[in-house]
């Protein structure tokens, strides 16, 4: 019994000794694991502190501060991640892949390409990451790069990689890289009797935006074309976009008037009319029909573009078919809108389109309408300038002292429409100067932006707008100007006045890189002297919030729910791969930050946009967030942050409605819809958020 009783005793010291341990190796974790994101979300290595972490014994350590460092996106530690590509641990080799792929972006041309052959004939082969290598290659590649992977990988047999060299093939694209042997990969999965990766179609249709390539993807034309029947909608959805640019009559009008008419994917239908819109349809009744019936189709997001496209066909209202009369008819109807019938974006974009096609003699019927509410009107607005009149100059002008943002930068953006259409109204320029630089006194960072951009414009580009730029970006800070100071920057820039050195050297200290790197970029052109070293090179952010009990107190997947007029939206968040996005976002919703702000910004068949408190997308928390780059792609579904460019998010988020890969790694990541995502297909401009609720 006395032994027993020992034994007893043994076991239970041993136990709660394991346990000890076991939570003594959480605590350092923990405590590692939250230096990490300060040094990520700081941009700090210069203290060797989050390089030793490259090398820790524990690879959840190991892979956490690899996989900053593509955030951080530093050159002088590449040779530390190639390293890590070798690591024991297969995540360690995925977020060493991620990084080199990120920061790849960053080197010189010649960088580029030692980093490219290092990778493809020293490392590939020897990882357990190999395809994701393949893929993140397409992000910083050269000419010499591709051709060197299609070397390697483009002609065996059996295909081994193919969905990372397709998209790998993309990215390069994307950055107007393509060969012909990346070509001929693709459209070997192009069989109408084989099943067809989504991605090839997407790759073939990013080649296809470089005009040199078109010759090449014709040569399969024929069984491209035929893949209007595939049962995959992103396969049709990209083929849509990829014979608009072609603009081959013989064999691409046909599928796409197919798809544009009867698809039963909204998404297909959308780019399918986009494609449409290239096409020469003067003498095609059906092309023109079927714009005539998605004028009134009760999808706005069909609708809408419908009205963008059938701007873009030259037709005219007179001396054309009956059907050309027909829509033309119909697109009046909508404009005039006399029994209301017609939402506000409706009448806005079919305004815009009749204006572009009837150009003076639509003023008549578009004044009548600019005694509107302010999003309509402003749109009214820059309807009347696409006329090309300067008969509507005093309609305009009426608006210049309008104390509503969103109907001054609808008057800028219509002067600015209206003096590039007749570049030689000396009257209609000097006025439209004036009213510029009454803008600038404004206080309004969109009014600023618009006006600061426009007078680098060689209509508007003279000396005496130095002083006023200067007295402008003096008085503005950062992170809420951030934005209307570097368009004053790119202006102060052009203008190449030396009155400007002196302001642009003080911002050289900025807390803001951007604008640093942007004053830089300045000073040089004005004086031709590199002042890249004053630049800090590691800037301490202007906002943090390291709440780590907060983070610590969240699931592991923490759901919102946004309650919007079209019903519920419920969002996963991600605390692990973006934690001071998703702790950022939780406490606005928490202030009611979110409460009654709208969808201000869609793009069919791309983002819907919400969050901003000004309801035109200028509008911020009053801080801004580093961006927290991942792995993550941007598949349908997926939740963003809105950003101006890197370390520059703040409160807008943004939701894909189909796969967008050219988002990944640029913009953060943070959550994907788990519910409710035929509410996003259905969301319209200026959709209201009633609130954002933790789940």
């Amino acid at each position: 019994m006395k032994n027993l009783i020992l034994l007893m005793i043994l076991f239970t010291n041993v136990t709660f000794s394991e346990q000890s341990q076991e939570e003594e190796r959480r605590r350092i974790q923990r405590e590692k694991l939250e230096l990490i994101m300060r040094f990520q979300d700081l941009r700090t290595i210069h203290d060797g502190k989050l390089i030793s972490f490259l090398f820790d014994k524990d690879a959840t350590i190991r892979r956490k501060a690899t996989y900053a460092f593509g955030s951080i996106q530093d050159t002088s530690v590449l040779h530390l991640l190639i390293r890590n590509l070798s690591d024991p641990d297969n995540a360690v080799q995925a977020a060493a892949a991620f990084a080199i792929g990120q920061t790849g972006t960053m080197l010189s041309l010649k960088g580029k390409k030692d980093l490219e052959t290092q990778l493809i004939w020293k490392q590939l082969g020897n990882t357990s990451v190999d395809e994701r290598i393949i893929e993140e290659l397409g992000k910083f590649g050269t000419e010499e790069g591709l051709e060197q992977l299609m070397i390697r990988y483009g002609t065996l047999f059996p295909r081994i990689y193919v969905n990372g060299l397709t998209m790998s093939i993309a990215r390069f694209a994307i950055r107007g890289i393509y060969n012909k042997e990346a070509i001929q990969y693709l459209t070997t999965f192009t069989k109408p009797q084989l099943p067809v990766n989504w991605r090839v179609m997407y790759a073939l249709m990013r080649i296809s935006s470089i005009p040199e390539s078109r010759k090449e993807i014709l040569y399969e034309i024929h069984n491209i074309s035929q893949l209007y029947k595939d049962q995959n909608p992103l396969v049709r959805m990209h083929l849509a976009t990829l014979l608009g640019r072609l603009k081959d009559e013989n064999s691409s009008l046909v599928p796409v008037i197919r798809m544009a008419s009867y698809d039963g994917d909204w998404r297909v239908r959308v780019n399918a009319i986009r494609a449409l819109g290239s096409f020469d349809i003067k003498n095609n009744d059906e092309a023109i029909r079927i714009f005539k019936r998605a004028f009134y189709d009760e999808n706005m997001h069909i609708a809408l573009t419908a009205f963008v496209e059938f701007a873009k066909t030259g037709l005219t209202d007179v001396n054309h078919s009956e059907a050309t009369k027909e829509a033309f008819g119909w697109l009046k109807r909508i404009v005039q809108n006399p029994e209301k019938t017609y939402k506000w974006q409706y009448q806005a974009q079919a305004s815009i389109a009749y204006a572009r096609l009837v150009n003076k003699d639509a003023i008549e019927t578009l004044k009548n309408n600019l005694d509107s509410p302010p999003l309509l009107q402003s749109k009214i607005i820059q309807a009347l300038a696409e006329t090309g009149s300067v008969d509507v100059l005093k309609y305009i002008l009426e608006y210049t002292n309008n104390k509503n943002p969103i109907i001054i930068t609808a008057v800028l953006d219509a002067l600015n429409t209206l003096c590039k259409q007749n570049k030689k109204n000396s009257k209609l320029i000097e006025v439209t100067y004036t009213v510029l630089i009454n803008s600038l006194g404004r206080r309004d960072v969109a009014v600023i932006s618009t006006a600061a951009t426009m007078l680098r414009d060689s209509l508007f580009l003279r000396s005496a707008t130095t002083d006023p730029l200067l007295e402008t970006l003096n008085r503005m800070k950062s992170p809420d100007d951030t934005e209307a100071m570097q368009e004053i920057i790119l202006t102060l820039s052009k203008l190449k006045d030396e009155k400007a050195v002196t302001v642009l050297k003080r911002l050289l200290r900025q807390p803001d890189r951007s604008t640093a790197l942007a004053s830089v970029e300045a000073l040089l052109n004005i004086t031709g002297k590199d002042f890249s070293r004053d630049v800090q090179k590691h800037m301490q952010p202007t906002y943090v919030d390291f709440d780590f009990g907060y983070l610590r107190s969240l699931n592991e997947r923490p759901a919102v729910k946004i309650e919007t007029i079209r019903s519920d939206i419920t969002i996963e968040l991600f605390p692990e791969i973006a934690p001071f996005t998703v702790i950022s976002f939780l406490k606005l919703s928490e202030k009611g930050f979110y409460r009654g702000t709208t969808f201000h910004r869609i793009v069919p068949n791309f983002v819907i946009q919400g969050g901003d408190p000004r309801g035109d997308g200028w509008g911020g928390p009053g801080y801004s967030l580093r961006s927290e780059f991942s792995d993550l792609s941007f598949d349908e579904g997926y939740v963003g942050m809105a950003s101006s460019g890197k370390d520059t998010e703040g409160a807008q988020f943004f939701i894909t409605q189909s796969p967008q890969p050219h988002l990944d790694g640029r913009y953060t990541i943070f959550g994907k819809v788990i519910r409710g995502m035929d509410k996003v297909f259905q969301m319209q401009s200026d959709d209201r958020i009633f609130d954002v609720k933790c789940e």
